[in-house]
């Protein structure tokens, strides 16, 4: 249910050029807000994740008769990852490759950090 929300907002802000902002309510304790603050960061990076890479790691194509996804899957990609791996992402997602664009422009450095935060959760 909430996946299909994601998508929904993701798509009206495609179609209406706006940006989506998620935002929950603050917490008592510094430690609980910190907490807060990761998972509003985690949350908006879902939020990017789903307008700009789910086409391609989420999508599914026929092909052969069969569905796959056109991009691989990005499960475990970053599970406790080193920083060294951390910033071989970030500069791959910034660059592209034949295959997949570059978000150089299309993410500003929060955003990608927020996505980053996302995938790190897959």
């Amino acid at each position: 249910m909430r996946r299909t929300a994601l998508l929904l907002i993701a798509a009206l802000s495609i179609v209406f050029g706006t940006s989506v902002t998620v935002r929950s309510q603050s917490t008592q304790s510094q430690q609980a807000q910190k907490g807060a603050t990761d998972k509003e960061t985690v949350v908006r990076g879902q939020a990017w994740f789903y307008q700009r890479c789910s086409l391609c790691h989420l999508g599914r194509i026929i092909k052969d008769e069969k569905f796959n996804s056109m991009g691989p899957s990005l499960s475990g990609v970053l599970k406790d990852a080193s920083p060294a791996r951390e910033a071989e992402i970030r500069e791959f997602i910034q660059k592209g490759t034949l295959r997949m664009p570059g978000f150089q422009y299309g993410l500003s450095p929060r955003e990608l950090d927020e996505v980053i935060a996302y995938i790190k959760t897959l």
